[in-house]
């Protein structure tokens, strides 16, 4: 089956002959893929969802497996998920084909490495609970394929995400999400709309867990590492000036007193409130 992320874009065959606004504007114009391929999975996304919380309130972890580009967004989800809302990796792990060094530097062959991610696996002792993410603009990457089905052997959950109408990586699939965003701008560069619409599923996925788990207060970050910086610091203090109708130094005060630990803040003024 021809893959449409490897098709020629037959709308810019001829943009090297483009002057730099016309291809700017071309490539913007083009990310609205993104944006539908998103919109037209929302109830796959959404129950993507639902399966994540129901395993992770059971003890359970989700575990992204990617390369390349696909990698590399799942990382970026997992990295923010522990300054943001206090979830580290026993709830949100990640694995990347060519290990951490490829974060930095493209190792390209190792996503063709089918055993790479189950090694990888077996060393974080997935077992049952877990739910295992393989992305994969493709839906074929064996690197993520085989992390998937050694995942099943255990009992697993597995959720596909592609950029194609891939019949393999849904075969090892308990749910599947097809992101179909067409032909890139730059044939093959799925580092364009592909990884921009994988971005787009991660960060509602993961935020929607989030406030399920109750790591949000209303819509402020109840859990964020507020100690970390002075940014995080002020809008902490923001937070409970607006949500507990404080004063800045009472708030500051506050914060102080419990380490800039915004939640124990949060709790101890919700206990006032009542």
């Amino acid at each position: 089956m021809t893959l449409s992320t490897e098709d020629v874009n037959p709308f810019s065959k001829d943009i090297g002959e483009w002057d730099i606004e016309t291809i700017s504007s071309f490539i913007h114009l083009s990310d609205i893929a993104a944006y539908e391929a998103v919109g037209k999975a929302m109830s796959k996304i959404s129950e993507a969802c639902k399966m994540i919380v129901e395993s992770l309130e059971k003890g359970g972890r989700v575990i992204y497996l990617g390369a390349g580009t696909s990698g590399r967004v799942a990382a970026q989800d997992v990295v923010e998920l522990l300054p943001t809302y206090d979830l580290g990796t026993e709830f949100f792990d990640f694995i990347l084909a060519g290990g951490p060094g490829s974060l930095v530097k493209s190792v390209e062959g190792a996503e063709d490495e089918e055993n790479g991610s189950v090694e990888e696996l077996k060393k974080r002792n997935i077992n049952s609970k877990d739910i295992i993410v393989g992305i994969t603009a493709s839906g074929s990457t064996p690197f993520v394929l085989g992390g998937m089905i050694y995942g099943r052997t255990l009992g697993c959950k597995t959720i596909g995400i592609t950029n194609n109408h891939a019949k393999r990586i849904e075969q090892y699939s308990d749910l599947f999400i097809e992101l179909i965003t067409g032909p890139e701008v730059i044939q093959g560069s799925t580092r364009m709309k592909a990884g921009t619409a994988q971005k787009m599923a991660l960060n509602i996925i993961s935020t929607t867990v989030a406030v399920k788990l109750g790591r949000t207060y209303k819509n402020t970050m109840s859990h964020m590492g507020s100690w970390y910086n002075e940014k995080l610091k002020k809008r902490s203090v923001n937070i409970l000036m607006a949500q507990f109708s404080m004063k800045e130094e009472e708030a500051m005060k506050l914060l102080a007193e419990n380490n800039y630990n915004i939640n124990r803040c949060i709790e101890i003024l919700k206990k006032v409130d009542k």
